[in-house]
């Protein structure tokens, strides 16, 4: 029951941060390439790795579901701004025509002005749900971070070595 609890406060977590995170990512960049989230693609499993195998207790968990419903409305709106000024991006370089790059600059800043607040907003949360984690989770979760990144590290050595 409590690993059912723990994986589901990670994956509210987790999904809250993904959009927020897959929404400030470049234009025309794939969710989760460079420059996603924080600048670099490993970045937004930050939070994933803070709660995910920390050994959350029921309340840490309450409080992790707490911070994330607390920011989902901004969430959502900054979310939702963003996406109409992409489509607005998109429909003028589908237009038919020549189209210049001053012609897209003001929604290249619109979509840049927006993507700064889900930065902040997303590392908010991250603030807020490392304030939970005692010395003894965070250095779990350093622990998985950096296996992780081994592993990554070792994967592209891998797919290197292929080429």
């Amino acid at each position: 029951m409590r690993t059912h609890k723990t994986w589901h406060g990670a994956g509210i977590l987790l999904g809250v941060m993904a959009i927020g995170l897959w929404t400030a990512s470049a234009f025309g960049q794939p969710p989760g390439g460079r420059g996603a989230g924080w600048g670099h693609p490993t970045d937004e499993m930050f939070l994933l790795q803070l709660v995910q195998g920390a050994g959350l207790t029921e309340t840490q968990q309450a409080q992790v579901r707490q911070i994330v419903a607390s920011h989902r409305p901004k969430f959502e709106t900054l979310r939702r701004q963003l996406r109409s000024a992409r489509e607005q991006l998109a429909e003028k370089l589908y237009v038919p025509g020549p189209v210049k790059a001053e012609d897209l600059a003001p929604l290249i800043q619109q979509i840049g002005k927006l993507r700064e607040p889900l930065m902040h907003e997303s590392l908010q949360v991250a603030l807020e749900v490392r304030k939970l984690l005692t010395p003894e989770q965070l250095a779990k979760a350093k622990q998985r971070r950096q296996r992780l990144n081994e592993i990554r590290a070792e994967m592209r050595k891998l797919l290197e070595e292929g080429h």
